[in-house]
């Protein structure tokens, strides 16, 4: 079942760490999200509005290729279909994007 959000853009991030020269290749979609605020036993935040989420991405070329794609058009609603993240299944990363017509 996809996910249907406001995307913003996405990001994606290739190379090497500078720590220890290990190669790393990640992507994140961004999106809007009604903003929950938060409440402790100390306090609480009674927020208003939209709130930047993210959600892991499949770093795939063409993945990525589709959001450069879609970049003039956002922000725009669309699904993003999900599937079990292959390194942690109980994770869900995004595996393509689909604008929604309206």
């Amino acid at each position: 079942m996809p996910l249907t959000v406001i995307v913003i853009g996405c990001e994606h991030s290739q190379g090497l760490s500078k720590k220890d020269d290990r190669p790393y290749n990640f992507a994140q979609v961004n999106y809007l999200a009604t903003n929950e605020g938060w409440k402790s036993e100390k306090g609480e935040c009674q927020a208003v509005g939209l709130d930047k989420k993210q959600i892991a991405m499949n770093p795939n070329p063409s993945l990525v290729m589709a959001f450069k794609e879609l970049e003039s058009q956002f922000p725009m609603m669309c699904e993003l279909h999900l599937d079990a993240d292959p390194q942690n299944p109980a994770r869900n990363v995004v595996v393509d994007i689909k604008p929604v017509k309206g």
